[in-house]
C-alpha cells in the first residue's frame, strides 16, 4: 500500500510539472498538497471508500480551482477528477440517495478485466480486449476438457475506458499476468472456479504457455493495482483466454454455471440472429440485461451476490 501511494504522488507530481502549464514556483507547497488530495480522492474513488472521499471532498474543490484549475483537470485526469466530485456531491450528505453509485450492487462491482488486456485470436495473435466486436472469433476454455476452443464474442456486458479500478493482478510462474476485478471468477486445477479475492499464492490456474498449450501453472504473487478502464465481455461459451490466461466470463455471482445460465437469453438471441443483444444506448456503460439480471438476483436470491 505503502508503494502504492509513492508512486501515485510521484507520477502526479512529475505530470503536473513536466507537462502542464501549472503554478509550481508560485506556491509549490499549496500545489503538492492539492496534488496529495487528488491522489488520496483517486484512491478512495477506486476503492469506494467514502470515509476518504468525504474527508477530503471540500479540499479538492478547493485546491483544484484556486491552485492549479484546469491544469490538473487536463493532466491527472477529467474524468478521474470529475467522477471524485461527482462523489463527494452524490454521496457524501447520504449515501442511499438514488444517485450516489456506491452501494451494494453488482452495477459497481461487476467490472472484470483491466482494458490493457489482450484476448487471443484463433491464428496465435492476439488484440486489445477493448477493439473486440460482437461476431469476433477468439480463444477460450472448455471446463470439461481442460483444453483451448474457439468461441464468440456476443457483447459486453460492460464497456468503461476512462473510469478508474482496483484490480486483483496475478502473477505465474511463467510471468504471465492478468489483472481483475476481485469477484472476477477463474478457473482452478484445485477447484472449479474461484474468486479473484479468494485465490491465494501457491494455487494452480490454466495458463496457455508459447506453445499454445493449455497448462497447470501456480501463482506466484497476487498484488492490489489500479487501472484506467475496464471491460466484461461476454462469449458463447462463458470462458476465454485473457493474457494467456484461461477465465470465466463472469463476477460477483460465485457460481460460473449459474451466471452461465442466468445469460442463457443472449446466447438464444445471438445464434437466432446472429448479432449482440444489444442495449438501448450504444458506447460506453452496463448492458440493460445485465443491470436487469442483478435487479432479479437480488429481490429473489440476495445470497448468490458477493461483493
Amino acid at each position: 500500500m505503502m508503494m502504492f501511494w509513492k508512486l501515485m504522488f510521484i507520477l502526479a507530481v512529475f505530470t503536473a510539472t513536466t507537462q502542464a502549464d501549472c503554478p509550481m514556483s508560485q506556491n509549490p507547497k499549496a500545489v503538492i498538497e492539492c496534488l496529495r488530495y487528488i491522489t488520496s480522492g483517486l484512491y478512495g474513488a477506486v476503492t469506494k471508500d467514502l470515509k476518504i472521499i468525504c474527508s477530503i471532498a471540500s479540499d479538492i474543490a478547493i485546491c483544484a480551482r484556486r491552485e492549479l484549475g484546469d491544469c490538473v483537470a487536463a493532466e491527472v485526469g477529467r474524468k478521474a477528477l470529475d467522477e471524485i466530485r461527482d462523489l463527494a456531491d452524490n454521496c457524501c450528505p447520504d449515501r442511499n440517495r438514488p444517485r450516489c453509485p456506491i452501494r451494494d450492487s453488482i452495477i459497481n462491482e461487476q467490472r472484470c478485466f483491466a482494458a490493457d488486456s489482450l484476448v487471443t485470436l484463433p491464428n496465435g495473435q492476439h488484440k486489445s480486449i477493448t477493439q473486440l466486436q460482437s461476431g469476433d472469433t477468439i480463444l477460450a476454455y472448455d471446463d470439461k476438457t481442460k483444453q483451448l476452443i474457439h468461441t464468440h464474442l456476443i457483447t459486453m456486458l460492460d464497456f468503461q475506458l476512462h473510469r478508474f479500478a482496483l484490480f486483483k493482478q496475478l502473477t505465474t510462474f511463467s510471468g504471465r499476468q492478468l489483472s481483475l476485478t476481485s469477484s472476477h471468477l477463474l478457473p482452478t486445477s484445485e477447484q472449479t472456479y474461484v474468486m479473484a479475492k479468494n485465490l491465494r499464492i501457491g494455487m494452480n490456474i490454466y495458463v496457455m504457455n508459447d506453445e499454445g498449450v493449455l497448462m497447470s501453472e501456480t501463482i506466484t504473487n497476487i498484488t492490489d493495482v489500479v487501472k484506467q478502464g475496464y471491460v466484461a465481455p461476454l462469449t458463447a461459451e462463458g470462458t476465454l483466454i485473457v493474457n494467456n490466461i484461461a477465465s470465466s466470463c463472469y463476477a460477483t455471482i460465485n457460481s460460473h454455471h449459474v451466471a452461465h445460465a442466468a445469460v442463457a437469453p443472449m446466447r438464444w438471441w445471438y445464434r437466432l440472429f446472429g448479432m449482440s443483444w444489444k442495449g438501448s444506448k450504444e458506447g460506453e456503460g452496463i448492458h440493460w440485461f445485465a443491470k436487469m439480471l442483478y435487479e432479479i438476483a437480488v429481490f429473489i436470491v440476495p445470497s448468490i451476490i458477493h461483493y
